[in-house]
């Protein structure tokens, strides 16, 4: 009996909190799919990206909002890059200069863009390239395709995101979510700022 009570008894003793963040991931600066010379620079002139091969820039007339300055969108019409920059209050700026704060400020600003809802899936992750740091999550609406996303921070101190969006408009299938991750893991490789 007495070692049945001190088992019980340790199992109230330790609680252990899970980690909100997967540890951060130091990845090869080569990406993993061909990409092209087809670059998107930011407004502010302090961020580049290279786009994969085959993938074309969409007119600024068919931006969701202010925030987006560039969307990609792959030859099948089954994914979408979309760009944004965001602004940070000034309460939360010393949060946000490091990458899971960033992580917590995208993912709620999608929550809150959504009404509440949009879920987290599974954890986030920083990715390294070299000096360059990212933060990559993943979340969704409830029976909906998620969406992948990058969050960093330039040289210059602005905040951006890259959300590869998956479009289920043509009859071509929606490649795979290993495909997905390759895809924005070789986008962010090719990002300069």
């Amino acid at each position: 009996m007495y070692i049945m009570m001190l088992a019980g008894l340790s199992g109230c003793l330790f609680v252990w909190e899970e980690e909100e963040f997967y540890p951060a991931m130091e990845l090869s600066p080569k990406p993993e799919i061909p990409m092209s010379y087809k670059t998107i620079e930011s407004i502010d002139d302090d961020m580049m990206a290279f786009l994969p091969e085959g993938w074309y820039l969409l007119n600024r007339e068919m931006f969701p909002s202010k925030d987006v300055f560039a969307i990609a969108v792959d030859s099948t019409m089954t994914l979408s890059a979309v760009f944004s920059k965001f602004s940070i209050s000034v309460k939360d700026s010393i949060a946000l200069k490091d990458v899971q704060g960033m992580m917590r400020h995208a993912l709620q600003r999608h929550i809150a863009k959504s009404g509440g809802a949009v879920q987290q899936i599974g954890k986030g992750r920083p990715l390294s390239f070299g000096r360059r740091t990212f933060g990559f999550l993943s979340f969704a609406k409830p029976n909906a395709m998620a969406t992948k996303a990058l969050v960093w921070r330039s040289n210059a101190g602005n905040h951006y995101e890259c959300a590869l969006v998956p479009w289920d408009i043509t009859s071509h299938p929606v490649p795979s979510d290993s495909m997905q991750t390759r895809i924005i893991r070789s986008i962010a490789s090719m990002i300069l700022f």
